[in-house]
């Protein structure tokens, strides 16, 4: 498998990527087997050291207590639970005879550096939200599990929720509200109006450094809100997502982000009902210098049957802000039989692809790696494997084959600590 390790540099930049064997189709395997992983294994390795370190650097009160919940134990009641809690706590919850969900859980959190996990790591505990209404109304949550100010440092680790649903068709399975340092592991978040919705503000520093990791999160939706339900809708300052399955959004897009920075590492998104990635604007936090994403060693594949946007990946705006910042593919296989583009920019600098591997499933087709809609814009990159006949599109025709500029260096060191 390609390790990217060695071409790090003390100076924080990449020296050429060498080329890589052709990733073969996965059959399935599940995130946490991580055989899928494409490419880039070293940067994934390096990204997820460094994470992991900075959240380890949070220390947590020396008289932090255990809260059981379970059929037996002091607490039948994840909500009476999360109610005694105090900052530093652990909330362990044991599974139900017969693998019975709890049902209608609704959890909103204020307490800060909060664990709520499942006893087993192996036996995901299900919360089963099938006939409440989240409608975020006076002390409903909008979700099952929902993070509000003040919840910094908290970690959901271990859990199945499904079946969020309100009127508003914004239902999630996990929301963060202005909590910063949220890390959400190990679960699985299905059948919801939509999978995690968050929020954050760069100027009051909120929604920083949310980590979603090692989750299958899939076919979010309903057919009542077509194109407005998605399986992750994230904002605020900065998230990463890795070593997590992303798949068949309902009616929306696997990935949409109005969040500062994102960084999306070692995932397999794939059959969205429209774009796997629609990473696109806010006031207040995209049109801050620097507002950029990052795709890292993620398999990305576009459902051949799609009816709906055939677009892969969407950065720009769908709304009044600007986007001022590029986006950065690096060591992705990309998988689509379509002419419609892999990166469509509709606001920002550009693009840079650095050792990705395109392609086209054999459909022979005149695809467009990027298409730019301002002349100012720029596509640039080295070490990539592009079917020969792709294209770019921008006001100024570039014809096939592609001649891609010379890329800057990586800015390694906001790559590592978003």
């Amino acid at each position: 498998m390609y390790n990217a390790t060695k071409h790090l540099t003390h100076t924080g930049t990449m020296s050429p990527i060498k080329p890589h064997p052709t990733q073969k189709t996965p059959t399935q395997k599940t995130p946490t087997q991580k055989t899928w992983l494409p490419r880039a294994t070293g940067i994934v390795s390096a990204l997820s050291f460094a994470l992991t370190l900075l959240f380890a650097l949070t220390v947590l009160p020396l008289s932090a207590a255990t809260w059981e919940v379970g059929e037996d134990k002091p607490f039948q009641r994840i909500e009476d639970a999360v109610a005694q809690a105090k900052p530093g706590d652990e909330i362990v919850v044991h599974p139900k005879s017969g693998g019975t969900p709890y049902r209608q859980p609704a959890l909103m959190i204020h307490t800060a550096k909060l664990t709520i996990r499942s006893a087993d790591p192996g036996t995901p505990v299900v919360l089963d939200g099938e006939g409440f209404d989240y409608s975020g109304r006076g002390s409903v949550p909008r979700a099952i599990v929902q993070f509000n100010p003040g919840a910094d440092g908290c970690t959901l680790d271990g859990f199945t929720l499904i079946n969020a649903r309100n009127g508003s068709f914004n239902g999630a399975g996990v929301r963060i509200t202005q909590a910063n340092d949220v890390t959400i592991r190990n679960c699985v978040i299905r059948n919801n109006d939509m999978g995690i919705m968050s929020d954050g503000n760069v100027a009051q520093q909120t929604g920083m450094r949310q980590l979603i990791e090692k989750c299958k999160i899939t076919d979010n939706g309903t057919a009542r809100d077509p194109g407005y339900n998605h399986n992750l809708y994230l904002g605020g300052t900065s998230v990463t997502v890795r070593e997590c399955e992303i798949a068949r959004a309902v009616t929306g897009h696997n990935v949409k982000s109005r969040a500062h920075l994102n960084y999306i590492i070692g995932c397999h998104i794939h059959h969205s009902a429209n774009r796997e990635f629609d990473l696109v604007d806010a006031a207040g936090a995209t049109d801050v210098p620097g507002s950029d994403s990052f795709l890292v060693g993620n398999l990305i594949e576009k459902d051949p049957n799609s009816t709906g946007n055939k677009a892969v990946v969407h950065f720009g705006r769908d709304g009044n802000a600007v986007h001022n910042g590029t986006i950065w593919l690096i060591g992705n296989t990309i998988r689509t039989p379509f002419i419609s583009p892999v990166v469509d920019i509709s606001s920002g600098n550009g693009a840079v692809f650095i050792d990705n591997e395109i392609d086209d499933t054999g459909a022979r087709q005149r695809g467009v790696l990027a298409s730019l809609r301002n002349p100012e814009m720029t596509v640039s990159g080295r070490d990539n494997k592009i079917p020969d006949r792709f294209i770019l599109h921008s006001p100024r025709g570039e014809p096939s084959p592609i001649q891609l500029g010379t890329p800057p260096p990586l800015p390694l060191f906001d790559f590592l600590l978003p």
